[in-house]
């Protein structure tokens, strides 16, 4: 039970805490409609040559459709359906710069995938030494290109982090860096400035010190949803948690307290998001003044478009109180 497993977690969980009055957030491009729906997000940047930088798109149908930034579609991955998607851009593989994706299938396997940044296509890269089975979710976690980190979490309530590396074998090489059982089932992560955040497959918000053996330091109560990990450029971080029940992202502090309501607003020919759901975000640059700083990118559950956030136009950075 959420209860029994944030009992042992300082602080207590919030209780009964109302709504924010909601803060407009505005969309820089909208992707879409996905006529095959949107299971799960990534954000795959260009090492190279950064306004070719993708939105991968995992669909309800098996598969990730790949979509340039200004809404294009490109190579289709056939596959299984995905519910989680990690990418580590940058991934220099036998002199092939690439994008290095993990990602978990709807029957819980561990899928290793690279983005090809000349092309964009998508295709399967054999790792040795790395669990496949039982796996709930992953994600990236703060690393260089050449050492790129991801946390996996299993069926089991083990949360593992993996190095991956092309130490010029046959196969990729994995090793386990540590790892640890936690108190409840998880089933979503984001992580920004090796800060790791969790969502609870009974729901809850956790956050996860890795600092040594993994552990959950706070937790506090909310719906299943999807969550992601904002750094701003003041090193400081923010989650922003989509609520299936409500049409904003929830703005969550570190120490699991919700300090605002952000709302994705109509701007200009790109509609606002009425029901927000699968999450993504990277701070590499994906080219030009307006996506320099890196994107946001929010689902819409209602319509099955996409909208592309500029990251540093988000609260907590410079530029979040300029008019519009």
């Amino acid at each position: 039970m959420l209860i029994t497993a944030l009992a042992a977690c300082q602080p207590a969980p919030l209780q009964n805490v109302a709504e924010p009055e909601p803060t407009a957030i505005y969309s820089a491009a909208s992707i879409g409609p996905i006529t095959d729906g949107i299971m799960s997000l990534a954000l795959a940047p260009n090492a190279t040559i950064p306004w070719e930088g993708r939105i991968l798109v995992a669909t309800q149908t098996g598969g990730i459709q790949v979509y340039s930034v200004e809404g294009a579609s490109g190579f289709k991955h056939e596959g299984p359906i995905y519910t989680s998607l990690a990418l580590q851009p940058g991934f220099n593989i036998r002199n092939l710069k690439t994008g290095l994706l993990l990602a978990v299938t709807q029957d819980n396997q561990l899928v290793s995938l690279i983005v090809d940044d000349a092309r964009g296509q998508v295709f399967p890269v054999p790792v040795s030494n790395l669990p496949t089975f039982g796996t709930n979710a992953v994600c990236a976690l703060q690393s260089t290109p050449a050492t790129p980190l991801f946390a996996v979490l299993r069926q089991n309530n083990d949360f593992e982090i993996w190095s991956i590396k092309d130490t010029g074998a046959d196969t990729l090489q994995a090793t386990k860096m540590s790892s640890a059982t936690l108190e409840t089932p998880i089933n979503g992560c984001s992580s920004a400035n090796n800060k790791v955040f969790t969502t609870g497959l009974n729901g809850g918000i956790f956050a996860i010190d890795i600092t040594s053996k993994p552990v959950i330091s706070h937790g506090m109560e909310r719906p299943n949803g999807n969550i992601v990990a904002i750094a701003t450029q003041n090193d400081s971080i923010y989650v922003l948690h989509s609520n299936p029940s409500l049409n904003v992202l929830q703005q969550i502090a570190p120490d699991m307290q919700q300090t605002a309501s952000l709302q994705a607003a109509q701007s200009l020919s790109n509609p606002p998001v009425t029901q927000p759901g699968a999450l993504a975000v990277s701070s590499w640059s994906f080219g030009g003044a307006g996506f320099s700083a890196g994107l946001l990118a929010i689902a819409d559950n209602e319509n099955n478009k996409i909208s592309l956030i500029v990251r540093d136009t988000l609260p907590g950075f410079d530029h979040d109180q300029e008019e519009r």
